[in-house]
Parts: structure tokens; C-alpha cells; sequence
């Protein structure tokens, strides 16, 4: 006995534990109580709601950082020497930097100057500018309800009817009348959902019924009338809704807008360091080309002393070879042009068109400070698509108290009181005075109940409306996945372009040292009156390689200093690192026009 019992406390001890993750796992909030409770305690305020909404992400941020400051790369051991020396400037950036065509006018430009230039002329940045605009007015439509509205409606009666009961004439066989009315007023609904008339009738009446008394009547009447929803319908939140959410409708579309401009500005940076690359290349092949012809006429010179023909021949080919991509260099820097006119569209860089924009800025080549931790905080706290993610559920919310609210049955209460006067010869004014100084106001008060059995409607709508703020917590989690795996990337692309680089300066280093070596040889057997004719060959296949890896460290230092704009618009903030601030104003069609200007623009990031 006593082993059975052993045996059945175990068991109800090892149940218990068994279904205690699943007891800890039925406390974890779904995503849609979740939502729920962040939207009920923020009250509608968006830095509240973000502040607790972003907590559903501590744990995966945390991973994150931990990931990434645990990784250990197979080339950690190489890290060390990963350093460009701090004097080192390559030889041709001087020259990138100056006017390579003297027979083009020319234009210094930076990507300060292009982002200045695209901000005040760019279609594509104007076409963005507007869509915050075009949202700003549904916030003056949803107020729209809320007007005081004027109202006047008139109408003219001339009747001749026959009639069949002598009551209703005193003896003429056909009813004559003639009516005239007039009503205006004031209407006017508040956000309570109260409904407001005050209205005033003036009108006229005259028939041929001998029982009519007196004639040529002036009748009026003033009636307040007052509607109020009790239940559906009721209630400042449920009607203010329409204009909270137009609110937040316009607060998303800025948010599109920072994307969009953020997306355009670090395309006109790519086009700038792009620009600035194919002048590089063109700058060193053209050098190639210069070096090569030098070392051919050199070759051709020795052609009866120690060239054999072969060799000469194969160098001939290599300086038309350097010769035509010299040439294909020239027409890369004028599609690089082209493409910073299309971004940018300013009339100064079309007006001329032998134009040379010239690269004042200059590449860093510096290891930008920035710790990964800060960068994933940013992230979260600044990219625009959060921002939208969360007003969505903001939205969302709204939306669902509203369905709450409409799930109510109609229970409408309604009051009328008015006064009315009446004197004959058509006396407007007697008839207008004796409203308020013969007898006194009369009452209507009702109330409207209506309640569809199954409410059908209704509670479709509801269970829509809640399936949709999940849905939208849901497109929250994957955005937030999204901005922090480009974060995540942008972040080892800055590290390893700038790895890339200092790798393509040792290449480019070993290959200028073996020039230095092949030079020193030639001075040596000049020295020696020995043949070198070999030597000039081999030179200049020595100058091709350190060519291609002057073009390699090129584009390894174009593509770090591109990606360190990238990482910037990846945690969502080239727009104000670069201190770029909106200004509404009216354009000259007296139209709102949302214009960029810098404060302060940041040269090198």
C-alpha cells in the first residue's frame, strides 16, 4: 500500500509540474488583448501607445544584441591589421576634385549641395510633398458634420379642387386656396451626437371656405427641436472618431512622406559617390593610358635592340586597350551626370549643356563610431514604417470602439417646443409678436427604440473589426522584423565595405611596391648598360594590375562611404542628420506647398 501511494504522489507531483509552462503560457497576453490594453491605457496618445507597444519587442532586441556582440568571425585574427594609415590620401582624389574637361564650363557640387538642389527642384520630391496634403484636408472634412448650418426652404400653393363635403367649404362646390411658406433656420450637431434645429415659419393662407377665420392669414411659428442618441451613437469619442482618425490618417501619410524623402535623398547620394567613382576611374585609366604609351614609345625605341616583335606588338595592343576604356570612362561620367539631372532636376544643370559638375566632396576614410546597440535603439525609436505600423492600430482601435458603440440598440430622444401666432390681413409682424405674447409654448417629447433581433450587421462588423487590429499588430511584428534586419545588414555593410577598403589598399600598396621594385631594376641595368627590354614589358603589365586595384579600392571606398548613408536611412535618420526641416507654405497659385530646407546640412557623415 504504502508503494502505491509513493507512486501516486510522484505522479500528481510530476502533472503538476508537467502543466505548469502551460499555466505560465495561458498568462502571456495574445496579440489582440495586447493591443487592446496598450490602446486603452495610452488614451489615444500615440507616444504612450508606441512607448508600450515596443516593449513586446524587448526580448527579440535583446537577442539581437546579444548575437551580434557573441559573433566571431573565422578572419577575427586579421582584424587587428584592418587599419588604413591616417595620412594616406589616394593620389588621384586631388585631381577628381578639380575640372578634368577645359572645354566644358564647370560646377562644383556636394551631396550637401544636390540634397539642397532636390529638395527645392526635384518632381519626384514634389509629388511626395503632396500626399500629407491631400490628407491634411479629410481633418477639415471630418469637421464638416460639426458646421453650423443655414437653412431656407419656400414654397407656393394655388389649389382648385372639387370637393365632395359641404364641410369643408360651406357651400362652394370646389375648394380654392392659396398658400404661401417660408422657413429658415439653423442647424447644428454636436460631438455628443446631440442634433440641434431652430427653425422659424412664415406663411400665408387664404381659401374660399366661409368657415375660414380670418382671412388672408399671416401665420408663424419658431420651433427648437433637439435629437439626442442615447445609446448608438452616443457619446464624444464615437463622434469625434471621424476626425481623430483623419488626424491620424494625415500623421501616416507624413510618416510616408520622411520614407519616401529618406528613399530620395540617399538615391541622390548614390549618384553623387557614383559620379564621383567613374571620374575616379576615369582619372586612372586615363593615367594607365599615359603611362602605357610612355612605356610603349620607350619599348619601340629598344624595338632593334632587345624588343622582340611579339612583345611589342602585345604592348601596342594593351595601350589601345587602355585607350578605349579611357575613352568608355568619359561617357561613364556623363550617364553619372544624367542620372544626378534626373534626381535632382534643377534648370542650372541643364542650361549648359557642356556642363562638368566637379566632385568637391571628398570620401571618408574613417570607421564611423557608431555601436550596434545604438544603432537597433534608433531603429525602432525613428524608422517612419513603425511609426505607420502603430497609427495603423491606432486606427484600428478607433474603429472597434466605434463597432462597440453600433452594436447598441437605437434609443433616440426627442423634445420639440414652439410657439405659433396668427392674425388675419396678412399682418406678418402682429402675427410674429403674438407668438411670444398670446398664450404660451407648446411640448413634444418621444423617444425611438430599435433593436434588429440577431443584430447580425452589427456584430459582423465587430468581429471584423477585431480581426483587423490583429492583423495589424501582426503587420507591426513584421515590420518591426524588417526595418531591424535592414539594420542588422546595413551595419555589417558598413563594417565589411570599410574591411574591403583597407584590404584594397594592401593590394593596391603590394602592387605599387612591385612597380617600385620593377623601376628600381630598370635603373639598375640602365646603370649597367645590360638589356631591359623584357623589364618595360613587364612594367607595363605591372601598371595594368595596379590600375585595377587602384579601380578595386575605388569602389571599396565609394561603396563604404554609400553605405554609411545607407545605415543612416536604415535607422531612419538621414533626414534629420542632415538637419532637414518642413515648412508649410502657400506656392503662387495660392495653393499649401510643403517646402525642405536645410538648417545646417552635415558635409561628411
Amino acid at each position: 500500500m504504502k508503494k502505491y501511494a509513493v507512486l501516486g504522489i510522484t505522479a500528481l507531483l510530476v502533472s503538476a509540474f508537467a502543466v505548469q509552462p502551460q499555466a505560465e503560457e495561458s498568462l502571456q497576453p495574445s496579440d489582440y488583448s495586447q493591443a487592446i490594453t496598450a490602446t486603452e491605457e495610452s488614451d489615444q496618445d500615440y507616444q504612450k501607445l508606441k512607448t508600450k507597444m515596443l516593449t513586446r519587442y524587448d526580448s527579440l532586441v535583446e537577442q539581437i544584441k546579444q548575437s551580434e556582440a557573441n559573433f566571431t568571425s573565422l578572419f577575427s585574427d586579421n582584424q587587428a591589421t584592418d587599419t588604413l594609415p591616417e595620412s594616406f590620401t589616394p593620389w588621384w582624389q586631388d585631381e577628381v576634385s578639380t575640372q578634368l574637361n577645359p572645354n566644358t564650363s564647370s560646377m562644383g557640387t556636394d551631396v550637401t549641395s544636390l540634397f539642397t538642389m532636390a529638395m527645392n527642384t526635384s518632381s519626384q520630391i514634389q509629388v511626395f510633398s503632396d500626399l500629407p496634403l491631400i490628407r491634411e484636408t479629410t481633418i477639415q472634412e471630418a469637421e464638416g458634420p460639426f458646421d453650423w448650418r443655414v437653412f431656407a426652404e419656400g414654397s407656393l400653393s394655388d389649389l382648385d379642387e372639387p370637393v365632395g363635403d359641404d364641410l369643408k367649404t360651406g357651400g362652394p362646390l370646389r375648394y380654392e386656396e392659396n398658400n404661401a411658406d417660408l422657413a429658415y433656420g439653423i442647424r447644428k450637431k454636436f460631438v455628443t451626437g446631440t442634433e440641434v434645429e431652430l427653425k422659424q415659419n412664415i406663411g400665408g393662407l387664404d381659401t374660399n371656405s366661409v368657415y375660414f377665420n380670418p382671412e388672408d392669414q399671416a401665420r408663424t411659428g419658431t420651433y427648437l427641436t433637439i435629437r439626442q442618441p442615447l445609446l448608438k451613437r452616443f457619446g464624444i469619442s464615437y463622434n469625434n472618431s471621424a476626425i481623430n482618425l483623419a488626424h491620424i490618417d494625415h500623421a501616416i501619410a507624413a510618416d510616408e512622406f520622411q520614407r519616401n524623402i529618406e528613399s530620395h535623398l540617399l538615391e541622390v547620394s548614390r549618384a553623387y559617390w557614383g559620379l564621383y567613382l567613374e571620374r575616379s576611374l576615369l582619372v586612372q585609366r586615363t593615367h594607365l593610358a599615359k603611362r602605357s604609351q610612355a612605356i610603349l614609345d620607350k619599348m619601340e625605341s629598344r624595338a632593334n635592340v632587345d624588343v622582340q616583335p611579339s612583345l611589342l606588338a602585345r604592348a601596342r595592343s594593351l595601350v589601345s586597350a587602355h585607350n578605349l576604356a579611357a575613352m568608355q570612362a568619359e561617357y561613364a561620367v556623363r550617364n553619372a551626370q544624367s542620372r544626378i539631372n534626373a534626381l535632382v532636376n534643377n534648370p542650372a544643370l541643364l542650361s549648359n549643356g557642356s556642363l562638368e559638375l566637379v566632385t568637391a566632396q571628398q570620401p571618408s576614410s574613417s570607421l564611423l563610431n557608431l555601436s550596434f546597440d545604438s544603432v537597433i535603439d534608433a531603429t525602432l525609436n525613428n524608422r517612419p514604417e513603425v511609426g505607420q505600423a502603430m497609427k495603423h492600430i491606432q486606427s484600428a482601435a478607433i474603429r472597434l470602439d466605434n463597432s462597440d458603440n453600433e452594436l447598441l440598440p437605437d434609443l433616440d430622444l426627442f423634445f420639440q417646443t414652439y410657439v405659433k401666432g396668427l392674425e388675419g390681413d396678412y399682418a406678418y409682424g402682429t402675427a410674429y409678436s403674438n407668438q411670444f405674447d398670446e398664450g404660451g409654448p407648446s411640448y413634444v417629447a418621444g423617444l425611438r427604440f430599435e433593436y434588429p433581433l440577431g443584430n447580425n450587421g452589427a456584430e459582423a462588423r465587430n468581429l471584423r473589426k477585431k480581426i483587423e487590429l490583429r492583423q495589424h499588430v501582426h503587420q507591426l511584428d513584421t515590420t518591426v522584423q524588417n526595418v531591424l534586419l535592414e539594420a542588422q545588414v546595413s551595419f555589417r555593410e558598413l563594417s565589411k565595405n570599410y574591411r574591403s577598403m583597407v584590404q584594397s589598399y594592401q593590394i593596391m600598396h603590394s602592387d605599387e611596391e612591385e612597380i617600385k621594385e620593377l623601376m628600381a631594376q630598370i635603373d639598375l641595368m640602365l646603370a649597367k648598360s645590360q638589356p631591359y627590354g623584357d623589364m618595360l614589358y613587364r612594367l607595363m603589365d605591372s601598371s595594368e594590375r595596379l590600375t585595377k586595384s587602384e579601380e578595386l579600392y575605388a569602389k571599396s571606398e565609394l561603396a563604404y562611404n554609400y553605405a554609411t548613408y545607407n545605415l543612416y536611412r536604415a535607422m531612419g535618420v538621414l533626414v534629420s542628420k542632415n538637419n532637414i526641416e518642413t515648412i508649410q507654405e502657400q506656392d503662387s497659385d495660392e495653393l499649401p506647398a510643403i517646402k525642405l530646407e536645410e538648417k545646417s546640412m552635415v558635409v561628411n557623415p
